[in-house]
């Protein structure tokens, strides 16, 4: 693997907004429908289109409001009214109190069924193959999200990829972080997020605050990230001194 640059890398904390924590609901949680009542587990984006990267961005909606279904949109969105704007919110960001009784599978991608151990892994060969077929194509930008020019900074090329495989991420590497479950280094499995400290962010004393820079673990110790503007898309080893020095934390994305 090319050397990780060390100084460069300082300049991978993402502008971006900051997604609140807030993890995909239980494969067998109440089915939603229209006029069912929900409490938003996180601070989703109230959105004018029910996609994930089209239409414009009314505001966040708090963690902890109750709100009426007015529509069950896709398995990704419903639409609902708050604070007397129309919108769509995302699923991964909700549960159902009150209206429904039967059994709804996980937000999945479309023509698949809900995750199980088995999707699991394969969403994350499929997201981990394409993100190595990226090798040499994608650009590093500092703060670039430009998805037809493929020119990305470390979490946006996370987004993008995830995204590939249904899979819908916020563009930061501390909101990806508050949206997976964390898991410990040892527990790390294919697909999981892993997390560093760059220069800029390394004196921080928070977990959340530390995070400067993110990758997707591939197995035995090794990752795949979009690094600097000298190195772009390279694959990592977390026994390497500098991620060794600069490992965060971990989170868990495909469940």
């Amino acid at each position: 693997m090319k050397k990780v640059a060390k100084l460069v890398l300082g300049l991978s904390l993402l502008a971006g907004s900051s997604l609140s924590a807030g993890a995909a609901f239980a494969e067998t949680a109440p089915a939603i429908t229209t006029s069912s009542t929900i409490i938003t587990t996180g601070n989703p984006y109230l959105k004018q289109l029910p996609y994930s990267s089209q239409g414009k961005i009314y505001g966040s909606v708090p963690k902890g409001t109750k709100l009426t279904v007015l529509e069950n949109t896709n398995k990704y969105f419903v639409k609902v009214n708050y604070n007397g704007q129309t919108g769509y919110i995302s699923t991964l960001y909700l549960k159902v109190v009150g209206g429904g009784t039967s059994t709804a599978p996980a937000p999945s991608k479309p023509g698949t069924s809900g995750s199980s151990s088995a999707s699991w892994s394969k969403q994350a060969d499929s997201i981990l193959s394409f993100a190595k077929s990226l090798e040499g194509k994608v650009q590093y930008g500092y703060a670039k999200n430009d998805t037809k020019k493929l020119i990305f900074d470390c979490s946006s090329f996370t987004k993008y990829v995830f995204n590939k495989e249904g899979v819908h991420l916020p563009w930061g590497a501390r909101a990806q972080y508050k949206l997976g479950t964390p898991v410990s280094k040892s527990e790390l499995r294919k697909g999981d997020l892993v997390f560093f400290s760059t220069t800029a962010t390394a004196k921080n004393k928070d977990t959340v605050n530390k995070i400067g820079h993110v990758g997707i673990y591939i197995g035995d110790n090794k990752f795949i990230h979009n690094v600097n503007t000298k190195d772009d898309v390279v694959i990592g080893d977390l026994n390497n001194t500098w991620q060794k020095n600069h490992y965060v934390a971990s989170a868990r994305i495909l469940k």
